[in-house]
Formats: structure tokens, C-alpha cells, sequence
């Protein structure tokens, strides 16, 4: 007997999210042909050259061990905001334990800010290209998304045409640097901090996940910016910097107030972060660091393999990031579609990537090509690409 089940109008847009599509199609290859694909989707460290830092492991072991195993409800270990609190400092904002909350990893926090301020009607701004789930639960409290589109080809925020999409009932604006998709970094904040101060109802959101991934180029944090620091809400992760990605632990740095509120959530929500992996990210964060030294010279070098490879191939164009460990190739030149080109390659090559349309419109043409992984496998994968006959 079919059942019509009462489903809250609120989650009619629920979809399986956008950009593990591809992931969700090369599993079932995988799986029913049992071939060998090459993993370019994974938002992930892939392979035996990013297992996560020993010190780490062994802090989550002698954590068990201790006890850190029950309910301890509340924003975070004293010791481990105190810690996010120091390198938020050295990031250019003073920051108090009190204004630091640790959450069930930067997804999480993005899902308590969104529902914590928006409400029916509000405007909400991200970035085209950005990160779906962002939107699902703006989306669910009923507010008006708006999409600012970043330049191309350097994918940077056009103040004067953020600023037009500003209402009296705007309330948030997105910004993710070093950004998904592209690991390019946001190289303008005082610019749109300025433009920011005309509206100050607007507050910030700054996803800065990939804070600690990149190459050569600084780190630039609008809520550095004094003048705009009390509306700037920072969210961060320990997964992208420590390969702790399935530890699912994150922070967010706002003014008190806003912690607050974000305390009672997460208490009503999921208590607390596990005790145990937080005694492990505090680990992390206060131990030695030779580990993500090396880390960023292997990326460094993993994105140059990948980049130099890409270029290569005709009708495919890639610049080199930045930051984070994508690069998002332009495929316009092969005619394709940014999903034709997406669907064909995984199924006649066994290579899986990202459609740039996964990330907003402005994607088209483009696709989001992982290079956390081994070598092996981004020579073998490159081949394939190079060999395929898309047409």
C-alpha cells in the first residue's frame, strides 16, 4: 500500500546534493564493472600520501583511553577555544574563548548561521560559483537567495555589482575564500568591507575552510578588518588543513552575542562535539606543524602535475589556483556542455570530475578536478582524459 507521507512543505527542494552526483554515478561503475575509477570528484584527501598526522591519531587514541567519552554539553573543551582563539589572533582578529564555538565540522556551522538569522523574506547573497549546501537551508527558512557572480577569468567578487543586489532586507552575505570550486583566494576584502559599512544591517558569513591551503599567496580575512569585525561571523575546519575530514569537527568565530545563540543550537541540536575529537583537534592545532608544512610542498607540486597535464590536452584551458586542492578546468573548447563533458569522460574514460554547474551557472564550461591524491593517479588519469574520444 502507498503511503502519502506528511513531509513538511519546507524540504520540497530537497535533492541529493549537487556535487557528489558524480561521485554517487562512478560508485555504481565501480561497483557493476568492477574497473578502476579514477577519482578526480572527491572533495577529499585520497591515498597513503595524506594519511592524517600521527600526533593526531595518537591524541584520539590516549582520549578514549582518558574518559572523553560522555555527554559534555556547551560551545567546546575550554582548551581547544582557547587554542582557535590564538590563531584567529594571528589571523588579524583578537579573538576571546568566549567568542569561539566548535561545531560538528564548517557544514554544520553554515546549517545553525543560516537557520539562526534567516527568516521568511529575507535576502541572502552567495557567490556564482559556490557551494550548494549553503543554499539548502536558506532556502528552507523561506529567505531570497541572490547570486553575485564572480569574474572571470579570476573569479573575484565585482563590489559595485554586489552592492546592486543590496536591499533594506538583505541580511547575509556569503564569502568563501580560498573559494570552492576554484582555489582562488578573494584578494579584494577592504574593498567590499568598505562597501559592506553603507549597509550595516548585512552581516558576513566567511567560509575560510582552505585557510591554511595555500601557495604563496596570503590568507586574507575580511574580519581582520576592524571597522567590520563585529558583523563578520568566521567558519573553519580541521578537516582540510590536518586530513581530519571524517573527524567532522569545525569552528565558528563571531562576536559573543552571536555565539551565544549558536551555543543553545547546537546544545538543542547535538549536545556537543565529541569530547574525544576535540581533545584530538586541540592536539592538532597546538602540536607541530611539520606535518601541513610538508603537506602544502605535496599539493603545491600535485597541483603543478595537474595543471601542466591539463593544459595539455586539447579543447581543455586551466589556470593554476591559489589555494585549496581543486582546479576547475574550461572545457569550453571541447564543444561540451559542462555536464555532456562530466558524463561522457566517466563513462568512456573511468574518470570522475565535478560540473562546474554544480556550483551555479556560472560554471558552465567548466568542471572541478581534485588533485589530493596520488601521483599515480593523476598520470593515469590525465591518459585517460587525453585518449578519450568525447565527441
Amino acid at each position: 500500500m502507498s503511503i502519502d507521507y506528511p513531509f513538511s512543505s519546507r524540504i520540497k527542494h530537497f535533492v541529493p546534493p549537487r556535487q557528489w552526483a558524480s561521485m554517487r554515478v562512478a560508485r555504481d561503475l565501480e561497483r557493476e564493472t568492477g574497473k578502476k575509477i579514477i577519482h578526480f570528484e572527491k572533495g577529499d584527501y585520497q591515498g597513503p600520501d595524506f594519511e592524517t598526522p600521527q600526533h593526531v591519531l595518537d591524541a584520539t587514541e590516549q582520549a578514549l583511553r582518558d574518559g572523553y567519552v560522555r555527554y559534555d554539553p556547551g560551545p567546546g573543551l575550554p582548551e581547544l577555544r582557547q587554542a582557535i582563539a590564538d590563531m584567529m589572533a594571528k589571523r588579524g582578529r583578537p579573538t576571546l574563548p568566549e567568542e569561539v564555538i566548535v561545531t560538528a565540522g564548517a557544514k554544520h556551522s553554515l546549517t545553525m548561521n543560516l537557520l539562526t538569522f534567516l527568516e521568511d523574506g529575507d535576502e541572502v547573497i552567495f557567490p556564482n560559483p559556490g557551494y550548494p549546501p549553503d543554499e539548502v537551508w536558506a532556502k528552507y527558512t523561506n529567505a531570497v537567495i541572490k547570486h553575485t557572480p564572480l569574474t572571470k577569468p579570476d573569479w573575484q567578487f565585482n563590489v559595485e555589482e554586489l552592492e546592486k543586489l543590496i536591499t533594506p532586507k538583505t541580511k547575509l552575505v556569503i564569502i568563501n575564500t580560498p573559494q570552492r570550486p576554484n582555489g582562488h583566494l578573494v584578494e579584494n576584502p577592504q574593498e567590499i568591507a568598505d562597501m559592506l559599512q553603507r549597509h550595516p544591517q548585512v552581516m558576513i558569513i566567511s567560509d575560510e575552510i582552505f585557510s591554511q591551503v595555500t601557495f604563496g599567496k596570503p590568507h586574507l580575512s575580511i574580519c581582520a578588518i576592524e571597522e567590520i569585525r563585529d558583523r563578520v561571523i568566521v567558519i573553519d575546519t580541521f578537516s582540510k588543513t590536518w586530513a581530519m575530514t571524517g573527524w567532522r569537527i569545525g569552528w565558528t568565530v563571531a562576536p559573543k552575542p552571536v555565539i551565544d545563540k549558536l551555543s543553545i543550537f547546537l546544545q538543542d541540536s547535538i549536545t556537543n562535539v565529541a569530547a574525544f575529537i576535540q581533545k584530538a583537534a586541540t592536539s592538532a592545532i597546538t602540536g607541530q606543524q611539520t606535518w601541513v608544512e610538508e603537506k602544502l610542498v605535496l599539493l603545491q607540486n600535485k597541483r603543478d602535475l595537474m595543471v601542466n597535464g591539463l593544459n595539455e590536452i586539447d579543447g581543455i584551458t586551466c589556470d593554476s589556483p591559489d589555494g585549496a586542492f581543486y582546479a576547475f578546468a574550461d572545457i569550453s573548447g571541447t564543444g561540451l556542455t559542462s555536464q555532456e563533458f562530466t558524463d561522457r569522460l566517466v563513462e568512456r574514460a573511468g574518470v570522475a570530475v565535478v560540473a562546474g554547474t554544480a556550483f551555479g551557472s556560472q560554471g558552465e564550461g567548466f568542471v572541478r578536478i581534485t588533485y589530493a591524491c596520488a601521483d599515480e593517479d593523476i598520470i593515469e588519469g590525465l591518459k585517460r582524459i587525453k585518449e578519450c574520444d568525447l565527441s
